[in-house]
């Protein structure tokens, strides 16, 4: 018995609490696709730059062209992940955030307000796909460097992904 207590200690001293809440995300939620998007219908619901946010156009068809973590800086160009949250029951609102944090110095708007991240909170579907997207619309959201995207339930983090966007190729 004290061997087995023992050996039990040992296991939980050898993972980290780090790998157990990695495991612990990785069951909550899924990346299914990633990289370049392009939409095909946007929804007449969008929102004006808020202090957490850009402007924002509700997406609501979008197929994914290219599988990619490397994005150039273009105008018109869409990328982002589809993730699905993977508990139960199927169908159920949940409330999520996502974020997109921005590189150094951020997304500086011609008005002044200086965007260190996006953040966004609200309602998805249990077990179904959803998109968390940015598109390029204006030349002050050329920013290079390394974005991170992520969807969060509560103070869990459930997916990210970092992309790098850089100058156009020639």
């Amino acid at each position: 018995m004290n061997r087995f207590l023992s050996l039990f200690v040992l296991v939980l001293f050898l993972i980290s609490p780090k790998t157990l809440a990695q495991d612990t995300l990785i069951s909550a939620a899924e990346t299914l696709a990633f990289g370049l998007f392009t939409s095909t219908e946007v929804a007449k619901y969008s929102r004006g730059a808020t202090s957490n946010a850009p402007p924002v156009d509700a997406v609501t068809k979008y197929r994914f062209r290219e599988f990619t973590s490397q994005i150039e800086m273009v105008i018109g160009q869409e990328f982002g992940i589809e993730y699905q949250v993977n508990r139960k029951p199927r169908g159920r609102p949940i409330e999520i955030t996502t974020v997109i944090h921005f590189p150094e110095p951020g997304l500086v708007h011609p008005r002044g307000h200086t965007y260190l991240k996006s953040e966004e909170t609200k309602m998805v579907k249990i077990g179904y796909p959803h998109l968390h997207g940015y598109g390029f619309d204006e030349e002050w959201e050329l920013v290079p460097g390394k974005w991170v995207f992520e969807v969060w339930h509560k103070k869990a983090k459930l997916v990210s992904k970092t992309f790098t966007v850089t100058g156009a190729s020639s």
